[in-house]
């Protein structure tokens, strides 16, 4: 099989603008492997808001996102360099009230997400687990 062709691993710069390009990267990949158009558009949905808390909440240059497809699942994970220092960048109210939206997006589409910290204690991860229906 050629499913090592692209082991689903993909970084880019923590910005605004790289949100559509994170949507597209996973679009394609789970059309590649054949994942229903429902699941596709709720994955997409879900990395859309994963890379935006990440860009909004945390001083990373790059984020890294990993989509891994099973018989049973999507899963997404998207890997932030965290704040600098240790604390969290100074974020006006409004921001993180938004970006509260955006998680209580993904516990409403996922079956099961979280965070972890990151090997190596920079940065962390957060994750969602899709079921394949």
């Amino acid at each position: 099989m050629h499913g090592h062709a692209w082991d689903g691993v993909f970084t880019l710069p923590s910005r605004q603008d790289s949100v559509a390009k994170a949507r597209h990267r996973v679009g394609a990949e789970l059309q590649r492997r054949s994942v229903s158009d429902d699941l596709c558009d709720m994955a997409v949905l879900l990395m859309s808001e994963l890379f935006t808390n990440a860009v909004l909440h945390t001083a990373s240059a790059q984020i890294s996102c990993e989509v891994r497809v099973t018989s049973a699942h999507v899963r997404l994970d998207v890997h932030d360099q965290g704040a600098q220092d240790g604390a969290l960048s100074p974020r006006c109210p409004d921001s993180r009230a938004e970006g509260g939206r955006g998680l209580l997006l993904v516990d409403t589409l996922s079956e099961a997400w979280g965070v972890t910290a990151r090997a190596g204690g920079v940065g962390r991860t957060v994750w969602a687990v899709l079921p394949r229906i």
